[in-house]
């Protein structure tokens, strides 16, 4: 693994992140394949430094993309099979057989982000949902209900979640999100950046399993 490598950033993109407190920040997007591979690894980051705050920026890998899934089946069943052999997360391939289905991370990022917005201790557990959803249950991406039904399973309203998921400002403040990630020198998903004692460090650039990344949190002086 790569060492820490400290990021330089100006004051104005740390307005997300909570000033005083050591914080592990996790950039990622809920179509990205590694990212979902991530996931319980991240699970095992986030419980083994449970005192420590806890931030999300979304990424957009494809926001905006105007290819269906069907167009890129090979390149991203390749990546897919790779992903499911190198973490053992379940992948079901149908939905890339689906000519009507955009891949656009857009809807699914802006999603995360109103969660964000109604609850955001609740954020993290939608983002593994909507993960589950579309690459296990192959749930539509690019459908509002998939985002509101998985909203009321996790207790919030469908109805002033889909209100906030529609809004302007919401738009507006997930592509400022793709823009900070940008900003802040993130190359790829998953991202995970640690700031402890007011500096910011990339933990990890890309898949890596739990245990290194503990240790080299713990070694930097995280608690």
């Amino acid at each position: 693994m790569q060492p820490f490598i400290t990021l330089i950033i100006s004051v104005f993109m740390l307005s997300t992140i909570q000033a005083q407190k050591d914080t592990l920040i996790y950039v990622g997007d809920p179509m990205c394949s590694w990212c979902y591979g991530f996931s319980p690894e991240l699970d095992k980051i986030k419980e083994a430094f449970p005192e420590t705050a806890f931030e999300m920026v979304m990424g957009g890998l494809r926001a905006g993309g105007t290819e269906k899934m069907n167009e890129l089946k090979d390149f991203l069943k390749g990546h897919w099979q790779e992903v499911q052999k190198a973490t053992n997360q379940p992948f079901n391939y149908a939905i890339l057989e689906q000519d009507e289905v955009l891949y656009d991370t857009e809807p699914a990022c802006r999603a995360v982000v109103t969660v964000g917005k109604m609850d955001v201790s609740k954020q993290y557990a939608y983002f593994k949902a909507v993960q589950s959803s579309f690459y296990y249950h192959n749930a539509l991406p690019n459908d509002d209900d998939t985002y509101v039904q998985l909203a009321a399973k996790m207790g919030l309203d469908p109805e002033k979640f889909h209100k906030l998921y529609r809004a302007d400002q919401t738009k507006v403040d997930t592509y400022a999100e793709f823009e900070l990630a940008q900003r802040m020198g993130v190359q790829g998903f998953p991202t995970l950046i640690v700031k402890i004692d007011g500096k910011l460090y990339i933990a990890t650039n890309g898949f890596q399993k739990a245990e290194r990344i503990i240790t080299l949190l713990k070694n930097r002086g995280l608690k």
